[in-house]
């Protein structure tokens, strides 16, 4: 009897080896899953620990979502599932240190009421922006993303097929755009992803003009400023009361429960954080002053034109979560040498700012920012590395580097024992053009990385850098500006527009040509060109109705009408029956 039993068992393995091999597993993906939880062993690999040295020819065990061992003498568990790693490289799951990633939003269809379902495709969100209506979101410091997770079996298959396995995210609109999480990029609820929250409290510059016309507080640079001091100075006086009131209470008044300031509490005492959501250098030196004037741990986020002052930036002891979101050519110029020098320089400049924060001696990290799609992260770490940053400094951006600012790199961040089994598998090395995302682990649970189809933009296949299924490298439109365009009169050329919607700014470019009256062009959005239909100026106003044909085809109409004072417009933005103030300067010619 017992030698029976011995051999089916033998029977049993043979044939899970013999159907395994065909496909370097002993078992077929789609059954991995009913393993989930046990043992794994990738074997045979070379092994980018990030912070040891590379081991080749090695072996990672992976037990109940952690790393249990790791090197090139270790042996595999005989209930481990086997992945064979020969010719392949395993490295620790990529950190995007800044994101939105699983945050529901409402979607246009809704109107704006109840809780949507969570926004992947950037035309929706750009209109589920426009059409937003009045309310409070982004000026409450008590809001926190772990509230408006929201994860299904394929929210984030896209981020593991781009190797992507842990990120920062959090709301992104508003002034106090509400307290961080760090998650890990799995699909079970979000509450079982959730690795530390909160992290941060994030504030963003973009004012929080309201929807629906009649303007709102805060709605420019200046008006941000002032109610971020204002707040911060409330929580201050806040503080106190409740200290004189804790005291020596008897015969006190008590003071009264405010969220919002009791949210801030921790920012004011240094217990928490803010990540500081600005670009350019003026705001970035506005962010450090308010963060000395309140004695605030801070970071930076964004960080565009970061490369201009690398050595400020080192002397006022600043970390930047450094997008990889770069300007690239509009869609739709008609005439490339029209662009001024300023938008080419800037554009060229871009990917060189990880080296020169690298250089100046600067803790950084990278982020997606803007980018619309995951598959682009890597594609422009590579352009970070061609602009001089080491190799080694850009896997570290990516990984070790997020992990140690945020307090988690004993969890995260490198392939070493008792760290979660966040791992890729990578048919080579991961910046290269032709690399692909083989396997993934999050939390130790196998993924086969599922890439979405790209869409097109109108008019257009996306361009950029080959490699990774085609991916581009650019970011959206909004992160750059275009050069002066044809023709002449008021409104011709280009224009910087900023649309003040309740869920926050928003940016996108005008690209107007004149002849008379008529206003012709295209206004460039945050996932292509959108023309415009009709348009005509007169006097100083002009009046505008454009286009829009979101990735899935579907089509809306939109209308900007404005006043033009000299380099600068300002107006109102219609979509969908709701309208949202917006302002603008014309790119110069040079």
């Amino acid at each position: 009897m017992k030698q029976r039993k011995f051999f089916l068992t033998l029977v049993c393995v043979l044939t899970l080896a013999v159907s395994g091999l065909s496909i370097g597993l002993l078992v077929h993906p789609n059954q991995v899953r009913a393993f989930d939880g046990e043992a794994y062993a990738i074997k045979g690999a070379t092994i980018v620990t990030v912070t040891g040295a590379t081991i080749q020819k090695g072996t990672v065990v992976i037990r109940n979502g952690m790393i249990a061992a790791v090197g090139a003498d270790v042996s595999v568990p005989a209930d481990a599932r086997v992945i064979d790693g020969t010719g392949l490289t395993v490295y620790p799951g990529l950190f995007d240190a800044y994101t939105s990633y699983g945050v529901r939003q409402e979607t246009p269809a809704q109107g704006g009421q109840g809780r949507g379902a969570a926004v992947t495709d950037p035309a929706q969100f750009f209109l589920a922006q426009m059409a937003a209506p009045a309310t409070r979101a982004g000026l409450l410091p008590e809001v926190s993303v772990v509230e408006q997770l929201q994860v299904t079996a394929d929210t984030f298959d896209a981020q593991r097929a781009a190797g992507i396995t842990t990120a920062l995210t959090a709301p992104r609109t508003g002034v106090f755009q509400g307290q961080s999480a760090i998650i890990n990029l799995g699909d079970t609820a979000a509450e079982k992803l959730i690795l530390k929250a909160p992290v941060s409290l994030n504030i963003g510059f973009g004012g929080g003009g309201r929807g629906g016309g009649g303007g709102g507080y805060p709605g420019s640079l200046m008006g941000v400023f002032a109610f971020l001091r204002q707040s911060l100075m409330d929580a201050q006086h806040y503080r106190e009361e409740w200290d004189r009131y804790s005291k020596n209470p008897r015969g006190m008044t008590r003071p009264e429960v405010n969220k919002s300031l009791a949210a801030l509490q921790p920012v004011i005492k240094g217990e928490m954080p803010v990540i500081f959501s600005v670009n350019t250098v003026r705001e970035m030196q506005r962010a450090v002053d308010l963060a000395a004037e309140f004695n605030l741990k801070y970071l930076i986020a964004g960080g565009a034109q970061s490369y201009q002052i690398p050595d400020y930036l080192k002397s006022k002891n600043s970390t930047v979560l450094l997008s990889l979101s770069f300007p690239q050519k509009p869609a739709g110029l008609d005439d490339p040498e029209s662009e001024s020098l300023r938008t080419l320089r800037e554009r060229a400049d871009a990917p060189k700012a990880a080296a020169a924060l690298h250089k100046a001696g600067v803790k950084f990290a990278f982020t997606s920012g803007t980018l619309m799609r995951p598959a682009d992260f890597l594609s422009n770490a590579a352009r970070a590395i061609e602009a001089g940053l080491p190799k080694d400094e850009a896997l570290k951006a990516l990984t070790i580097y997020p992990a140690e600012i945020f307090g988690v790199s004993e969890q995260l961040g490198s392939v070493e024992k008792g760290k979660i089994a966040n791992l890729i598998i990578a048919s080579g090395d991961i910046f290269a053009r032709d690399t692909k995302i083989r396997h993934v682990f999050v939390d130790g649970k196998y993924f086969v990385p599922k890439a979405p189809e790209t869409p097109q933009r109108p008019g257009g296949a996306l361009g950029g850098r080959g490699g990774r299924g085609g991916a581009p490298t650019g970011a959206a439109p909004n992160d750059g500006g275009v050069g002066e365009s044809t023709g002449s009169g008021l409104a011709a050329g280009s224009w910087t527009l900023t649309v003040n919607s309740e869920r926050g700014a928003m940016q996108l470019t005008a690209t107007l040509q004149q002849n008379g009256d008529a206003i012709s062009g295209a206004l460039t959005l945050p996932f292509g060109s959108a023309p415009i239909t009709k348009g005509s100026v007169k006097g100083n106003e002009i009046e505008l109705e454009y286009t829009v044909t979101t990735p899935n085809g579907q089509t809306m109409n939109g209308t900007m009408k404005g006043k033009i004072e000299g380099s600068s417009i300002s107006g109102q933005m219609g979509m969908m029956g709701r309208n949202s103030d917006f302002t603008g300067t014309k790119t110069p010619k040079q």
